[in-house]
């Protein structure tokens, strides 16, 4: 009990771990820590890397030369289109292309405007951020970590147990941010919104805590070491219009 204890300190509050946040890809989530200003702080990033980063997030994608290109073979297929169907087919395929070219850019600033230190760091926080279950998502850190075909069923198991309902409720805390089923007061919808939160970190702790539980005292040391120096971020509710910087704006 005393190991589970000393363990579930690490996984609670004491580090970037952001509970009860949307599911975001890992480039997202690192723009997302990069727009906080302890993160800032801890990695030295200069003002010039923070414009850059931003105007990732905050500029327009048509402001990206692939997209403007995109957008312009498009509209051509769509002029030369002969049916709905046809039309439909070109708009998905174009969406789709454009989110992987919007994600290859954000990739690249990201990679061009970190000194190779940064991007360690970075990389380190990202681990605390997601909390024990990146161990299960990436597998050089399961790799790293030396973890015993057991260990790996074990932490499934525990992974397991909490997707049971986990995700009940973060569909839930979703489904009031974008479409609410009936009419309601907007205080008593931001209260429920604000106890789900309250949930959710709470069973994130519980399922962090049982999976370090699984480590051994030499792979949680790993674990932290994996994880770099704890940095404390106050993450706000994560809503589902959130962009990384626009609160700075």
């Amino acid at each position: 009990m005393g190991v589970v204890q000393a363990l579930s300190l690490f996984a609670d509050d004491n580090s970037a771990r952001r509970y009860a946040a949307l599911d975001r890809d890992a480039v997202t989530c690192k723009y997302f820590s990069l727009s906080t200003k302890q993160v800032q702080d801890s990695l030295k990033l200069t003002q010039q890397q923070i414009k850059s980063l931003e105007s990732v997030m905050l500029f327009s994608p048509t402001n990206i030369p692939a997209i403007a290109e995109l957008r312009r073979s498009q509209k051509q297929l769509l002029e030369a289109a002969h049916s709905d169907k046809e039309r439909t087919k070109i708009r998905r395929a174009g969406n789709e292309k454009a989110s992987f070219l919007i994600q290859q850019y954000s990739r690249t600033t990201l990679r061009s405007a970190l000194f190779p230190a940064q991007a360690k760091g970075l990389d380190e926080l990202f681990l605390q951020m997601k909390g024990p279950h990146a161990i299960l998502e990436d597998t050089n850190v399961t790799q790293e970590l030396n973890l015993s075909k057991e260990q790996i069923s074990q932490l499934n198991d525990v992974s397991d147990s909490y997707s049971q309902f986990l995700p009940s409720l973060r569909e839930r805390f979703l489904r009031l941010q974008i479409q609410p089923t009936r009419n309601r007061d907007r205080a008593d919808l931001d209260s429920e919104i604000q106890s789900l939160v309250r949930v959710i970190k709470e069973v994130e702790k519980d399922r962090d805590a049982e999976l370090l539980a699984v480590l051994s005292e030499e792979q949680h040391r790993s674990w932290k070491n994996l994880c770099g120096v704890p940095v404390s971020i106050d993450w706000k509710m994560d809503y589902f219009s959130d962009v990384p910087f626009q609160d700075e704006k």
